[in-house]
Order: C-alpha cells, then structure tokens, then sequence
C-alpha cells in the first residue's frame, strides 16, 4: 500500500510543487531519516532547494513530498 502511495502520489520535480502551490493544496513531508511525517500543510513560499511549510524550511534534496502531481 505505501508503494503506490509513492507512486502516484509523490511530487519529485520542481514544476510538481509549485503545482500544488498555485493551487493552495496541502502538502506532506517524510523525513525518510525519522521515517515519520514532518509536516503538513500548504507550501508559503519555495525556490529551487527549500520549501516553505508551516513556517518551517523543509530540503528539496533531504525530504520526500507527497501530494498531487502536476498535470503532464
């Protein structure tokens, strides 16, 4: 069950989350070093290393996102 939730549901490139930021729709990060959900909410601001989530900054590189892929 998780595997398909990382597979139709993780946002792996940069155009996936500013998707989601344009949309306002919720994001959640795994800490795959905790392997527990970090945070949860929508993206405030973000740039090509960092994600803003709940006034926390959140690695591009050291985290996993999940939310709704951008239409192709």
């Amino acid at each position: 069950m998780t595997l398909l939730k990382i597979k139709t549901k993780s946002l792996v490139l940069n155009k996936d989350l500013r998707y989601n930021e344009k949309l306002g729709l919720p994001v959640e990060v795994y800490c795959p070093n905790s392997h527990r959900t970090i945070a949860f909410g929508r993206i405030e601001t973000m740039d090509d290393h960092f994600v803003v989530i709940n006034s926390e900054k959140h690695s591009i590189a050291e985290h996993f996102f999940f939310g709704c892929p951008s239409a192709i």
